[in-house]
């Protein structure tokens, strides 16, 4: 009897790695799935759809649609825009900035520079219609804009 609660013991241990192996390997797959963003540089929709955001000199960003296939869907996009130096001089001249903690979702190389991210909301009222929730968010330092938004 000892030896038979011996060999179940070992079975349930064996089925216990095997479970455990198979979750890893399932969430390894899934997590690397989740890693291949595809970014893009074109202007064009991020002016389409910020028609009042003036000096862009490049972006950076990913979007994707929310929801299923039936009826209407939503969509989120997020990125960075880099703007000219006289764009950049005009926001900071017409709008308050306050300070903002956050760590931009959308990973971008600023070669080991800090980022100093500042919001207003009387600029998020001006650049976004209220069909968009979300905000922008401005390094006053780099003349860059993150925005992070959902429509």
């Amino acid at each position: 009897m000892n030896i038979k609660v011996h060999t179940m013991q070992k079975l349930i241990s064996l089925g216990a790695i095997l479970v455990l192996l198979i979750g890893i390997s399932l969430y390894s797959g899934y997590s690397s799935g989740q890693a291949e963003i595809s970014y893009r540089t074109d202007i064009k929709p991020i002016s389409e759809r910020f028609p009042n955001l003036a000096g862009i000199d490049k972006v950076f960003w990913s979007g994707s649609s929310i929801g299923g296939d039936f009826g209407p869907t939503n969509y989120w996009m997020r990125g960075y825009v880099f703007l000219s130096q006289a764009a950049s001089t005009a926001l900071k001249q017409d709008y308050t900035w306050e300070n903002a903690l956050i760590i931009p979702e959308l990973q971008y190389d600023f070669k080991g520079k800090l980022q100093h991210w500042s919001s207003s909301e009387d600029f998020d009222a001006y650049i976004k219609s209220s069909s968009f929730a979300g905000n922008f968010y401005f390094d006053h330092k780099r003349n860059v804009l993150y925005f992070d938004v959902e429509r």
